[in-house]
């Protein structure tokens, strides 16, 4: 018996030392799969550019498009790569563990419509890196991320001047920033709207229009240089029509989006930014990635690559594992159950999440657990279902205060991309409590396939009848009866922008 135990033993630790020597030999291919583009700063240069350029450019007009992409850089410096046009359902983003860790010389995103019309410049984001170089009074230096809804920034360095809109005369209908720190000025004339959370912004808005019809700072930090009072609300003397100012001083909790990085010992890692209290400013300083805690990849997540049945990721999740959704479409045969407190769903690249024609119900059920967090998704509607995402259960009155929920950059879309016509009852229902929303784009289609009053059918983008939810950033547009229904108590909303449906037919639709 003993030798018997001692043979197993060994055999066990045989496996043990293949598996771990598995994952450390895997490719960045073997790991993500063939949309996640992970770059070093041994690579050409040229190629990387021509890499991202080149799908932008096949991409530029693609708004319905099925194809999602991730791009992500290794620790080094890729200036000599160029300036780096990003596309729709794209993600770039450093993997260092400070956004000074990466540096990109400039990133653009160029407007699909006519006349610099950046309308419609949706579903790209861009994290952890730093916009490296001096801009000057030519706006080709400018940091150019000019996009409207579903286009964070989020944990971005910005040494250049960041311009929110395209060229000098691109109208556009933003946005949100997070976790930002910008060395220069940041701003616009022409964007209806835009959110800046935690951030630090040297030169405020110098030289821009004041605010559009809302520019709101929340728990901002501004350089010494910069005149408050064009940085304050204004609303009493600004008459309502333009260059509205909303300031509020701090944000009374948040945790900022977890995010992949590259670990000292060569192994991809989760960071989870931890919970900060009436805070200003960055979640991390020069030198410090900011508290939290940090998972390995491989040994604690199942990455997610297209063609991953939702019977396997919901196996994954009962066997107590996060998920890492790679860039894809994935139409999902039952919800994805989440039971266990703490579990992280993270998405990149735009991965969507799709109720499927055989699942009447929702693309995640969240039980009433507290602590997780969902991230970096977008759910689209090409069927019918009551949800596209349920947090929690009806009337339930657990307190989780102390652990709350987080749901960071989730966009939510009924209509646009099939012909077919499909029915959400509510996009998303927020049942617990003490759940922090950060950042969504809850979008019933005005344009698009399928696309009309009895076609795209949803009477609500948020309801919450959860107590003491908090809620950052909420852009919820063209729903049929209230956009939001707030039932929960002693809710916070920061920062909310809606379009009324503007296709009804008669006075009795």
């Amino acid at each position: 018996m003993k030798i018997r135990n001692e043979f197993l033993i060994s055999i066990l630790l045989i496996v043990c030392c293949l598996a771990n020597l598995s994952a450390q030999t895997m490719t960045d291919a073997e790991i993500f799969g063939s949309n996640v583009y992970v770059f070093s700063p041994t690579d050409d240069m040229t190629k990387i550019r021509t890499t991202i350029n080149t799908i932008h450019d096949q991409m530029l007009h693609d708004e319905f498009s099925s194809k999602r992409y991730a791009f992500y850089f290794k620790p080094g410096d890729y200036t000599q790569a160029g300036l780096f046009n990003i596309a729709y359902y794209t993600h770039i983003g450093g993997l260092g563990k400070l956004p000074t860790d990466v540096r990109l010389s400039n990133v653009y995103t160029p407007a699909p419509l006519a006349n610099n019309n950046a309308t419609c410049t949706f579903w790209r984001s861009a994290e952890n890196f730093t916009v490296a170089g001096k801009s000057t009074g030519d706006l080709n230096t400018w940091f150019q991320w000019a996009v409207s809804q579903a286009a964070p920034l989020r944990r971005i360095n910005a040494e250049r001047r960041a311009h929110y809109q395209w060229w000098y005369d691109g109208w556009c209908s933003g946005g949100f920033t997070g976790d930002c720190n910008f060395k220069d000025r940041a701003g616009s004339w022409s964007q209806q709207q835009w959110y800046f959370r935690n951030s630090y912004v040297e030169l405020g808005s110098k030289d821009y229009s004041m605010g559009g019809w809302n520019l709101c700072y929340q728990g901002v930090e501004f350089g010494t240089s910069v005149n408050m009072t064009s940085h304050s609300d204004n609303w009493t003397t600004s008459g309502g029509a333009w260059n509205n100012v909303s300031r509020v001083d701090k944000t009374p909790i948040i945790r900022e989006k977890p995010f992949l990085f590259f670990g000292d010992d060569g192994r991809y890692k989760v960071f989870k930014p931890a919970l900060r209290y009436d805070s200003k400013g960055t979640s991390w300083k020069p030198g410090n990635m900011g508290a939290g805690e940090t998972f390995d990849l491989l040994n604690e997540f199942y990455v997610v690559k297209p063609g991953t049945s939702a019977t396997t990721m919901n196996e994954q999740l009962e066997a107590g594992r996060h998920l890492f959704i790679t860039p894809g479409m994935y139409e999902l045969s039952e919800p994805l159950l989440v039971k266990r407190a703490n579990t992280i769903i993270l998405g990149t690249g735009y991965a969507t999440l799709i109720p499927s024609s055989t699942n009447p119900t929702s693309a995640i059920i969240v039980g009433d657990v507290e602590g997780v967090s969902i991230a970096g998704l977008l759910f689209d509607a090409h069927f019918s279902s009551r949800t596209l995402l349920q947090v929690g259960t009806k009337f339930s009155t657990n307190n989780f205060s102390l652990n709350p929920t987080l749901l960071a950059d989730l966009f939510f879309r009924v209509g646009g991309f099939r012909t077919t016509n499909v029915n959400v009852d509510v996009a998303l229902e927020i049942n617990s409590s003490d759940v922090i929303g950060d950042h969504f784009w809850i979008w019933r289609a005005d344009h698009g396939q399928g696309v009309g009053w009895f076609k795209n059918t949803s009477k609500n983008g948020l309801v919450v009848n959860g107590h003491h939810v908090t809620i950052y950033g909420l852009f919820n547009e063209h729903f049929q009866e209230y956009g939001t229904v707030w039932n929960g108590e002693k809710g916070r909303m920061y920062f909310y922008q809606n379009e009324t449906p503007y296709d009804v037919l008669k006075q009795t639709d």
